[in-house]
């Protein structure tokens, strides 16, 4: 996803006019130093092919330019929040809790290189979280791969979530006024376990987590699942994330979505606040 829009596109092009609702994303001129960052919009294949040979993104579109195929791929489009969202999504790491990154704890507590370690968890990332591997299988295979004994669960002993207290006042203060608020998290047994005994899934009117679900985001099924489960459409949900590939996969379904992260447009506590302003208070 990018954080800024250039185009060639001319007013009194027909599709200059859906540019409109992105004025203040656009940029007609990037930086040199900052091309990744920025979709390029363009007719001209000439011109898509240069800006792709400064490493900036294309879009590649037939028919008439769509305003949502905008927003899936823009990461600082903020969406509107309205009466019509009656079912609201949370991710729950690095959003409703901090504090959760766990590999560089683990590397130090069983003295494993971190980057090699890392390589290795990226193959059992996904099924981890959809429960196709255990826990317990995986700290066999590490004993396997690396050589040494693992005592207890590292993922449980180095997991120490802390609330992130905007976004609880956030879920607290949609609740109360009759909003219906949902968990939806990638995550593994142990830590949702964690999660629950400190009282993070009693915030929630209900929860869904991918190791229960044997589903996980950014996969169109993890949300498709959701909504059936809830009985709603994609234009009645709400999704608040803080990974960019998670929030594309929930867009492009139409489930307006919120990437809950500092970007050029301002923090994720500021940007919240905008969205959901008469629940929070502005910072």
């Amino acid at each position: 996803m990018f954080e800024f829009l250039s185009t060639d596109l001319k007013e009194g092009d027909a599709d200059f006019s859906v540019l409109g609702s992105f004025a203040d994303h656009l940029v007609f001129s990037p930086p040199k130093d900052s091309f990744s960052r920025y979709l390029f919009i363009s007719r001209s294949e000439t011109a898509r092919n240069e800006a792709r040979s400064k490493g900036m993104g294309v879009l590649d579109w037939e028919g008439s330019l769509e305003a949502h195929t905008i927003e899936t791929l823009l990461a600082t489009y903020d969406p509107v929040l309205s009466d019509k969202h009656t079912l609201l999504l949370f991710d729950m790491g690095n959003v409703v809790v901090n504090n959760i990154s766990m590999l560089g704890k683990i590397s130090r507590l069983l003295g494993i290189e971190k980057q090699a370690l890392i390589a290795d968890y990226l193959h059992y990332d996904f099924p981890l979280m959809e429960g196709v591997v255990s826990e317990e299988q995986y700290w066999q295979h590490i004993t396997h791969v690396f050589g040494l004994p693992v005592d207890g669960n590292p993922f449980a002993d180095v997991f120490k979530p802390v609330f992130n207290d905007p976004v609880v006042s956030l879920i607290r203060s949609l609740r109360s006024e009759g909003k219906r608020v949902v968990c939806a998290s990638n995550t593994i047994q142990s830590h949702w376990e964690i999660l629950e005994e400190m009282g993070a899934l009693a915030l929630f009117d209900k929860v869904y987590a991918s190791h229960e679900m044997g589903l996980s985001k950014p996969s169109l099924q993890f949300y498709a699942s959701i909504l059936e489960e809830e009985g709603v459409s994609a234009e009645q949900a709400f999704f608040i994330d803080d990974r960019k590939d998670n929030i594309q996969g929930s867009r492009s379904l139409g489930i307006a979505s919120l990437l809950y992260a500092d970007l050029p447009t301002g923090t994720k506590d500021e940007r919240l606040s905008r969205v959901f302003r008469g629940y929070l208070p502005r910072p």
